[in-house]
């Protein structure tokens, strides 16, 4: 078996924005298993950190904090972006700890 990520782009009234997914294809092995379900647990986790007034390095640390409680790491080469008339543009989002992006969630960002 393998695992397949499909990304997913949309170009909407001037704004850009993607998705990404991972399925499962045949039969996995237990660590491709455990590196697609805490990537998707540490999406959630934070996810339920999204509000106003939020700093956007805070969720490094939940992202990385969750992979590490299940064996896995981060690549600090990547991370999350915003959605607006820029393809990947701002803010970032950095998937580790101790980053030093700028900015505040406010509503409509």
């Amino acid at each position: 078996g393998d695992i397949v990520n499909l990304d997913i782009s949309i170009f909407h009234k001037g704004f850009h924005s993607d998705l990404n997914e991972t399925f499962f294809i045949g039969e996995v092995d237990d660590d491709s298993k455990r590196l697609v379900e805490t990537a998707y647990t540490a999406l959630r986790v934070a996810s339920e950190m999204i509000r106003p007034g939020t700093m956007y390095r805070e969720l490094g640390a939940k992202i990385q904090e969750e992979a590490e409680k299940n064996g896995c790491c981060v690549a600090p080469s990547f991370c999350g972006h915003g959605v607006g008339k820029l393809f990947h543009g701002l803010p970032d989002v950095p998937h580790y700890r101790k980053n030093k992006v700028v900015g505040t969630m406010k509503l409509g960002h």
